[in-house]
C-alpha cells in the first residue's frame, strides 16, 4: 500500500510539474481551429418510421383524442365579462422539420483581433452545397377562435371547460358536438376557418455570427 501511494504521489507531482502559466502575449500567439457538423430534426404528432425515412404521416397523438394535438394561444389573456378566456387554437398540429447538416465553428472577424461563434448552413467554407431544410406535412388542419365556458368573475373555468378542448366538428345537424353544414368536403372535420400544410424542401444558405463587443465597435 505504501509503495502504491508513493507511486501515485509521484505521478501527480510529475503531471503538476508540466503545467506552466501563460501571459496575455503568449495566449495571443496560440492558434487553434475546431468545429462540429450537426443535424437537427423536429417531429410533431407524426408516426415513427421503421425504414429510416422522415416521418410524414399524422399520428392523432398516438391514438389519443385529437384535442391533445393542438397549440392554443391566448393573446393578452383576453376574456369576456364573465371571465371566460378566448383562445386562438391550431387544431391537429403536425409536421416534421429536418436540417440534415449545418456547421458550428469559430471565426475571426473585423481586423482579426476578435473571435466569433459561427453557425453556417446551406453551404460550407469550401463552397460545397449542404442539405436543404426538409419540410414534411408541416401545418394544421383548422384555425379557430374558441372560448372557455363556466367561468365567473371570481372563478376560472375548470380544465374540462377550457375552450381549446372543444370537440365540435361539421355535420348534418346542429347540436352540442356538431355544427351544421351542407358541405360534403367538411363533414366530420374539426371546425375552423383555415388550414395550412407545407411539404417540400427549402434551400437556405448563410451564416450567423455571435460575438461580444463594446462601444468601440460600430455594430454595437
Amino acid at each position: 500500500m505504501k509503495i502504491l501511494l508513493s507511486s501515485l504521489l509521484l505521478l501527480v507531482s510529475t503531471a503538476h510539474a508540466g503545467l506552466v502559466g501563460l501571459d496575455n502575449q503568449e495566449l495571443g500567439e496560440i492558434n487553434g481551429q475546431g468545429g462540429a457538423d450537426l443535424s437537427w430534426t423536429l417531429s410533431l404528432n407524426h408516426k415513427i418510421t421503421t425504414d429510416g425515412s422522415l416521418s410524414r404521416e399524422y399520428d392523432n397523438c398516438s391514438g389519443a383524442s385529437t384535442e391533445y394535438c393542438r397549440l392554443a394561444i391566448s393573446p393578452n389573456n383576453r376574456k369576456d365579462a364573465s371571465g371566460n378566456m378566448y383562445w386562438l387554437v391550431f387544431k391537429q398540429l403536425q409536421g416534421t422539420l429536418q436540417l440534415e447538416k449545418f456547421q458550428l465553428d469559430g471565426v475571426s472577424i473585423g481586423d482579426g483581433t476578435r473571435t466569433a461563434l459561427q453557425l453556417r448552413f446551406g453551404i460550407d467554407d469550401k463552397g460545397n452545397y449542404l442539405q436543404p431544410l426538409k419540410i414534411r406535412n408541416f401545418g394544421y388542419s383548422a384555425l379557430q377562435i374558441e372560448k372557455d365556458s363556466g367561468a365567473t368573475t371570481t372563478t376560472a373555468a375548470s380544465p374540462a371547460n377550457k375552450g381549446y378542448l372543444n370537440k365540435k366538428v361539421y355535420g348534418g345537424v346542429d347540436d352540442a358536438n356538431t355544427v351544421k353544414t351542407s358541405s360534403v368536403f367538411d363533414q366530420g372535420k374539426e371546425t375552423g376557418f383555415t388550414g395550412l400544410n407545407i411539404h417540400g424542401n427549402l434551400a437556405i444558405a448563410g451564416t450567423v455570427k455571435v460575438f461580444g463587443c463594446n462601444g468601440s465597435n460600430g455594430r454595437c
